[in-house]
């Protein structure tokens, strides 16, 4: 199946829960111009990514990191989808690789749909050979019941520290991160309300 046809249906699920955002509006516009959604030599409009925020339940707290290509705060790790890989799939291996552990993901596997849509310029790159460009990021969240040892990758992440969930607005965010939240666990297709009362195992079971 062509990566277009995977986003789509999640495209329309999210836009069902949150409406047609910014971000969903860029993303329907980068999808009917682009067939190149993931060759970043082929595309250089705009690139997909994925990336995770990271939910610590017991402390209502998410991990921020401070990019070292951003040289600036973020609430979210991830990076670029590569050929052949889905988004969702991108968010975990650069979780991964950036952050150096695992986190349960909290959403349906059946139907990945993201926590956040977001669109964002990201600046030339003449080591890369890159113009300005857009970055198209399909941003998934994920729990841990306990903090963990994070050994990121000096790269990519050069501290880190947890923020509580309210104070996470759209002053710093994209979104208001506690509605957002709210609003994406109340359906029950998603793992969120499970997990909150039954830990990452339950929500594994229960989406599986």
């Amino acid at each position: 199946m062509k990566l277009k046809q995977h986003l789509y249906p999640v495209l329309d699920a999210y836009a069902d829960m949150f409406g047609e955002t910014e971000g969903v509006v860029a993303f329907r516009l980068f999808l009917a111009a682009h067939d190149e959604l993931s060759d970043r030599k082929k595309n250089l409009a705009g690139h997909l990514t994925g990336s995770t925020i990271v939910w610590h339940r017991p402390t209502d707290s998410v991990l921020r990191v401070y990019h070292t290509k951003l040289n600036r705060w973020v609430f979210s790790s991830g990076g670029h989808v590569d050929p052949g890989e889905l988004p969702w799939q991108a968010a975990s291996r650069e979780l991964r690789e950036e952050l150096g552990f695992d986190a349960a993901p909290l959403y349906d596997p059946a139907l990945p749909v993201p926590l956040i849509f977001d669109a964002h310029p990201i600046p030339a790159s003449a080591r890369k050979g890159e113009p300005p460009h857009w970055h198209y990021d399909m941003v998934y969240l994920y729990g841990v019941d306990e903090k963990p040892v994070i050994d990121a990758d000096p790269g990519e992440v050069s501290r880190f520290e947890w923020v509580g969930v309210g104070d996470v607005t759209r002053g710093n965010s994209p979104v208001d991160l506690r509605e957002q939240m709210l609003r994406y666990g109340a359906g029950d297709a998603f793992s969120l309300n499970r997990w909150r009362s039954g830990g990452p195992s339950r929500a594994r079971a229960a989406s599986s």
